[in-house]
């Protein structure tokens, strides 16, 4: 345990035990302690504690049986599969998964040799332009395609790389009216995308200014999903920033590739890009495995960066995890965070991350601003209401508890409002709308207004413990009523908290409910973010009839992984803050939970590979 920890930190022998500063958290003073007979480690400092796989995965962001097998390959130990048939099928996994590696690894380093090469002298003056460093060049390892329709397959041939793994990379796309490939990224300036252990896994490719190739083609263009590229689970930069993240506890969330490259050369090295989408809840569970605890929004002033923040609260505040809003100066025009990183340095970075504003403050100031104008208190009580719609999505986003009270404070206090009767009237929204006659629509307003403040106790927990995946199960259970034996089966109505979702997951299991009814049944008793998932799988996301018996096993699975994970999470605070030694039935406990998780990962791999 010792010689595997000192590898990534230094440590000092002090008695029985070694101790060093701790790789999690910025310290002088060492308080990271690894105890050789017990077999565990721990720091006084941030409370991290566990065993060497647990260090390894806290430190790397993998999966326990990713860290448990590199661990074993390294020492030379080979690992039984459970039985023959998960061995091929593993092996098989493991072959397709390496072969998209070194496809994706051969092409990033073919494209970088190109462009230190004559024929990448019109990319580097436009990153010379942009203000790249070869330095910024090299670390992020930056390339340029060629212009010919048939170029990379031809050079990885050469390395040993094969048709079908180009294809499985979204390297090549097959030709529509005749055999043959034809490559995906021409004549552009490459960004390879790395995921959390470094190892290229996908691409986003900018047009060259003046590049003929592609005259009417976007001005960016990604990887497509793959088996190893999922832009809602992949965060740009996020492999050379996770140290950084793990001692400053920070993340600045841009949205290019550029302002990512523009805020680390200056020193900002916490910068992380979403790739084509908003921030998702996944993209906040990477974050995690780096410790951030706190994401600060730094975009430029386009319709887009404006729209970020918002956006960006519908991940975080189910999440509890703190958001910040940085606001780029807007004289002059618009300006982007790597243009203004390059006019200011790191000083005048860090100078606006500090005075960046919490999340929930932008978003009370944005609603008030544009429907009570520039004073709120003295607004008409029309534009006051039109505040608090606005709100109140972001409202119910929140977990219940003390931090939704605190935002509901602060809005009252922003618009004049009396703290209590603006609780009620969340509530009474919450509960449904109001009929607009004596006779509401049958199937309507019966259910919604039978809910009860009690089950929206338990709306929380699932928004907190199932963020997505249980409702995912019970839009696609809704749309597919037949499917009720299935999620039975699967156990569905049990991964839910007791209360009105419970019910209508075991109504369904019973026998069929009207898709209208269920979605009614889901608007009264689950918040917004939940019920606008469930409306989605139900409606125009719903899958194809044969993939949807797959595709709810598939989300109870996730559901499941997600609640081992939050035990797993229980255990581990428990033991740190019993310290050692370690109780036996702690031990076994957090062992149990691991073996769980990891067959569940098993069969939700399983599950995924099917489709």
């Amino acid at each position: 345990m010792v010689a595997v920890i000192g590898r990534h930190m230094e440590l000092k022998r002090s008695g029985r035990t070694w101790k060093g500063n701790c790789i999690f958290h910025g310290e002088k003073t060492p308080s990271f302690h690894v105890y050789p007979e017990d077999k565990h480690f721990k720091c006084y400092g941030c409370g991290a504690f566990g065993d060497v796989f647990a260090f390894l995965q806290r430190l790397e962001g993998k999966e326990f049986p990713e860290v448990v097998r590199a661990l074993a390959q390294e020492v030379g130990v080979e690992i039984p599969e459970s039985s023959e048939e998960d061995s091929a099928e593993a092996r098989a996994r493991r072959k397709e998964r390496n072969e998209v590696l070194a496809a994706s690894d051969a092409a990033a380093r073919y494209w970088a040799a190109r462009l230190s090469s004559r024929f990448g002298a019109a990319a580097r003056e436009y990153l010379e332009g942009r203000g790249v460093s070869e330095e910024a060049r090299l670390r992020f390892r930056l390339g340029v395609s060629a212009p010919s329709w048939n170029d990379l397959v031809a050079r990885l041939k050469e390395k040993g790389i094969g048709l079908g793994a180009l294809r499985r990379a979204g390297l090549v796309i097959d030709r529509e009216k005749a055999e043959g490939v034809y490559d995906r990224f021409r004549d552009r300036l490459m960004f390879p995308i790395a995921g959390i252990d470094g190892q290229v896994i996908g691409f986003g490719g900018r047009a060259l200014p003046g590049a003929g190739a592609e005259p009417r083609g976007a001005k960016y263009i990604n990887t497509p999903e793959t088996l190893l590229y999922k832009k809602s689970r992949v965060l740009y930069g996020l492999d050379l920033a996770r140290e950084s993240i793990r001692k400053t506890r920070t993340a600045v969330l841009v949205e290019g590739y550029l302002d990512v490259i523009g805020l680390h050369q200056v020193g900002v090295t916490g910068a992380v890009a979403v790739c084509g989408t908003a921030l998702t809840p996944e993209h906040v569970e990477l974050l995690g495995r780096c410790d951030c605890r706190e994401v600060i929004v730094l975009f430029d002033g386009d319709p887009a960066g404006l729209a970020a923040p918002a956006k960006a609260a519908a991940a975080l505040f189910p999440a509890g995890l703190s958001g910040k809003v940085a606001t780029l100066p807007s004289e002059g025009g618009k300006t982007d965070p790597d243009d203004y990183a390059r006019a200011h340095g790191r000083a005048g970075v860090e100078a606006l991350l500090a005075a960046a504003v919490p999340l929930s403050e932008h978003l009370i100031d944005r609603a008030a601003t544009r429907s009570c104008g520039p004073i709120p208190r003295e607004a008409p009580l029309e534009g006051k209401l039109a505040a608090v719609r606005e709100l109140e999505p972001f409202v119910r986003m929140m977990p219940e508890g003390l931090a939704r009270s605190v935002f509901e404070d602060a809005i009252a206090r922003r618009l004049d409002l009396d703290p209590a009767a603006l609780r009620a009237e969340l509530a009474a929204d919450r509960r449904g709308p109001r009929p607009a006659s004596p006779g509401p629509a049958r199937g309507a307003a019966g259910p919604v207004r039978g809910a009860t403040p009690e089950p929206r106790r338990g709306v929380g927990r699932v928004r907190l413990v199932l963020p997505g995946p249980a409702a995912d199960a019970l839009g696609i259970l809704a749309a597919f009523p037949e499917l009720g034996p299935v999620a039975a089966e699967e156990g569905l109505p049990q991964m839910l908290p007791a209360g009105p979702l419970a019910e209508l997951a075991s109504d369904l299991c019973k026998g069929p409910v009207a898709t209208d009814e269920a979605l009614a049944r889901v608007q009264a008793g689950a918040d917004a973010v939940t019920a606008r998932r469930v409306r989605d799988w139900a409606g125009p996301g719903r899958p194809p009839a044969e993939a949807a018996e797959r595709e709810l096993r598939r989300a109870v699975v996730k559901a499941r992984v997600e609640a081992v994970r939050v035990e797993q999470d229980r255990l581990l605070a428990l033991i740190a803050k019993k310290g050692a030694p370690l109780s036996e039935e702690l031990g076994t406990a957090a062992q149990a939970a691991a073996r769980r998780r990891a067959d569940l990962e098993r069969r939700l791999r399983t599950l995924e590979r099917s489709g």
